[in-house]
């Protein structure tokens, strides 16, 4: 399926304009792909992943069950990573298997895979959500070779997840909690450190939802209900507040030539908003780092 993309401004004044106008339902996890200047992001409830060059969005990948999609995550040799169903699909540049499935430990009838994100030398991070049941989400971490690591438990929803530009420092979300956590991370390893509050929101405000880092170490999170983005600096101070003209914006990312524009995916829920469920842009927002790929 492709989809034309027509770009025009929420409102009068706003910083934002439509790059994938694709009304979708749960928009997740955009992720820019800087060899082929592609744009990949995911429509989670109906399983499939979506590739845009700001011309025509495609499908380039669909859950052959209809399984929600949890993340789909760039490999170092070309292709997808993708988490569905209790297992990562792995996929070349021409959308054919070419390793077997990754399974994982995880009840399927119970929880869904929500969020991942890959380290700095290539492992694969993701995380599930047990929709409001608190304590069945976990977070888990694929090394190249399939080796699969229970790092957390006791989580409600596994979200967003990124790493300081050195790589010393792993910021987690747990969407069920208003705490943003950041770890100390041994890259070597692989290991989770000590475990710190980084940042902390009003409940009142929303939820806390998918984040990035920039260059400058910058941590950007989508705050879910609350219609906004969040900046905030190294040391945990909140920055700034981006408005965002949907309530439900889900995960942010730095993308295009520079990494210099911001892309948002968004929700379309039952609120009712014209920009819901599309991809947003906004140009000149900061500067990103260059995606970290999978090594498997």
């Amino acid at each position: 399926m492709t989809v034309s993309v027509k770009h025009c401004t929420p409102q009068a004044n706003s910083p934002w304009h439509v790059a994938v106008p694709a009304a979708v339902e749960l928009g997740e996890h955009p992720l820019w792909d800087v060899r082929r200047q592609r744009l990949f992001w995911t429509d989670c409830a109906a399983g499939t992943v979506h590739c845009t060059d700001l011309s025509h969005d495609t499908v380039v990948w669909s859950a052959p069950d209809g399984a929600p999609v949890g993340v789909a995550l760039l490999r170092a040799c070309g292709g997808l990573a993708i988490a569905t169903r209790a297992h990562v699909v792995l996929l070349d540049n021409d959308g054919r298997a070419d390793r077997a499935p990754i399974e994982l430990p995880i009840d399927t009838a119970a929880v869904r895979f929500n969020d991942g994100s890959c380290d700095p030398v290539g492992r694969l991070l993701v995380g599930t959500t047990g929709g409001n049941v608190d304590g069945l989400g976990e977070l888990f971490s694929v090394d190249a070779d399939g080796r699969v690591c229970r790092l957390l438990g006791d989580l409600t929803e596994a979200n967003g997840i990124g790493w300081s530009p050195d790589g010393r420092s792993m910021y987690f979300v747990d969407s069920g909690r208003p705490v943003m956590y950041v770890f100390d991370y041994d890259v070597g390893s692989g290991r989770l450190g000590e475990c710190k509050e980084f940042a902390r929101i009003d409940p009142e405000l929303g939820y806390l939802d998918g984040l990035t880092v920039d260059e400058a170490g910058n941590v950007w999170v989508a705050i879910w209900d609350g219609g906004r983005l969040h900046r905030y600096a190294p040391d945990g101070q909140l920055r700034d507040v981006i408005d965002v003209p949907v309530s439900r914006p889900t995960c942010p990312a730095f993308g295009g030539g520079d990494l210099r524009t911001l892309y948002v995916t968004t929700a379309r829920g039952d609120v009712g908003e014209p920009c819901a469920g599309h991809v947003l842009a906004s140009p000149g927002a900061g500067r990103g780092i260059v995606p970290h790929r999978f090594a498997g």
